[in-house]
């Protein structure tokens, strides 16, 4: 398992596109994806409903965290996408 906690830095927070893009991202994948906030439970991010329900803002921090076989790689681009970056 590798994890990485990053501070959401766009001005929507985690809103619906990138959300959806995450999810797309990691529920193609052969792994299991968790993502929490400091001071919550964790939530699949698998579930657009979960991601949603953690109500991510602007300034806050976001652990994801990503178990398989490219979980490296796959946290990467989990990264990129909530970090309103394409290509990191």
């Amino acid at each position: 398992m590798v994890k990485e906690t990053i501070v959401i830095r766009t001005k929507e927070g985690l809103h619906a596109r990138p959300a959806a893009e995450f999810v797309r991202t990691a529920a193609a994948a052969d792994h299991t994806v968790m993502l929490c906030k400091p001071t919550g439970s964790k939530v699949r991010g698998d579930s657009i409903l979960s991601l949603l329900s953690l109500g991510v803002k602007e300034g806050e921090k976001l652990t994801i965290e990503v178990s398989g076989p490219d979980e490296k790689t796959l946290l990467q681009s989990l990264i990129s996408i909530v970090s309103g970056q394409k290509n990191r």
